[in-house]
């Protein structure tokens, strides 16, 4: 029987880990103190419970490398106080490595039903999210009718509601992780148990069409692709693919839009990038540009973490003014990778995907692998890991299920 100190140490952290799967209900202010709570429980879990087993500090320095090298970074930036403020809000980067590293090296580890009541509460969180918020909307915005919530949805979610704001893109981000939790659960369950998995996935897919932001949209459609090709196109997963690209598509062409506007069109609007200099496509093809320019003038080790943000001002100030309204970053993970920590960061930024990837491949691990894949599209798009809406719930996830795969003893070893 287990004594006292066990069965409060496996009670903490099972209910941090809850929480930080449920950290979307989290207030903005309070994000840290999940992610700190799972970290002392899981050391206390460690301490009740470690084996004999060395540490697996290999996987744990592929995990961190990025996050050290922007923390060599600092050493050489001029604004330091933004340097450690981007700091804190990226802490979660070292946090969850070293967290699942501990509990990956005690006598107990997290079976599959501890994993998959995780997955679980992630998406009843984010279906909670969603149908809250806009049935909140609707019955509280006094000029608002049910058309009129679903177009402004998007902004809303970013505003309305003090304390719990999230911009669309990364609640879009996080549907996506919602589908592919879904895709994987509906594929390993049984056809007569899957009615509550496609009644939530068309949930998703319907709000995913609602927010219409391009990046997360392309990233599921591209994701699903090489879902459908590595599971060699059996029959059971085109029908279901099938079915849902056809809701996601009706919904894309029927769902109401602020002024009629479809933004996937600006993509193959040539034309449009020079008689609307400032819609998205233009302003981030502005972005792009700044950041390729200033990234030159420092190719080997960038100007700093904390610096970035001052260089592409300067640029902005030449090239764009209108950029400085709204304080754009790159709008590109990689491209902030290249000006942060130069060519050298980012070969180490390319070479932790490499190795997870490789990883995932080796150990049969396909929801880490797809995971990795989404989250590397949308970051051609967006600083992820420089915003806490993003980095918390990657780094979780990520290392969750890196930490936790299904691999035999002597490939353990071997990872070592």
């Amino acid at each position: 029987m287990p004594n006292s100190k066990s069965k409060l140490a496996n009670s903490l952290l099972i209910f941090f880990l809850i929480i930080n799967s449920a950290i979307l209900l989290v207030p903005d202010k309070l994000k840290g103190i999940p992610v700190i709570g799972l970290l002392l429980s899981a050391i206390f879990y460690f301490i009740i419970n470690k084996s004999d087993k060395s540490l697996n500090l290999k996987l744990f320095k592929i995990a961190t490398s990025f996050f050290l090298v922007l923390l060599i970074s600092i050493s050489y930036s001029e604004n330091t106080s933004y340097a450690f403020r981007k700091l804190e809000t990226s802490l979660s980067l070292l946090a969850y490595p070293l967290v699942f590293m501990l509990l990956y090296n005690c006598k107990e580890k997290l079976d599959k039903r501890v994993i998959n009541t995780l997955k679980w509460v992630f998406i009843i969180t984010l279906a909670f999210f969603l149908t809250s918020t806009f049935t909140y909307y609707f019955l509280t915005e006094p000029y608002f009718t049910f058309k009129g919530t679903i177009i402004h949805y998007h902004t809303l979610v970013d505003l309305r509601i003090i304390g719990y704001e999230i911009h669309s893109i990364y609640l879009s981000m996080h549907i996506g992780v919602g589908i592919l939790f879904l895709i994987e659960m509906i594929s390993k369950t049984k056809k007569t148990k899957i009615f509550c998995h496609l009644l939530l996935l068309v949930l998703f897919f319907v709000f995913l069409a609602v927010l219409n932001k391009r990046g997360p949209v392309i990233a599921i459609g591209i994701v699903g692709a090489i879902y459908l090709i590595r599971s060699k196109v059996k029959t059971k997963a085109v029908v279901y693919v099938s079915t849902l690209t056809a809701v996601f598509i009706l919904a894309m062409l029927f769902i109401p839009k602020f002024n009629n506007i479809n933004r996937f069109k600006e993509l193959i609007d040539i034309e449009g990038l020079k008689t609307n200099p400032n819609s998205s496509t233009a302003l981030r093809l502005s972005i792009y540009n700044c950041a390729f320019k200033q990234a030159v003038k420092s190719p080997i080790i960038g100007y700093g973490w904390g610096d970035v943000k001052g260089v592409l001002d300067d640029c902005y100030q030449e090239e764009n003014p209108n950029l400085l309204l709204k304080n754009y970053n790159t709008h590109n993970q990689f491209l902030s990778v290249l000006l942060s920590t130069g060519i050298i960061g980012l070969i180490v930024f390319l070479f932790y995907f490499y190795y997870l990837f490789k990883f995932s491949n080796k150990n049969s691990n396909h929801l880490l692998f797809f995971l990795l894949l989404y989250f590397g599209l949308n970051m051609l798009s967006e600083n992820i890991l420089e915003r806490e809406d993003g980095v918390i719930f990657f780094s979780f996830f990520i290392n969750l299920f890196l930490f936790n795969s299904e691999t035999e003893t002597d490939k353990i070893t071997e990872e070592q």
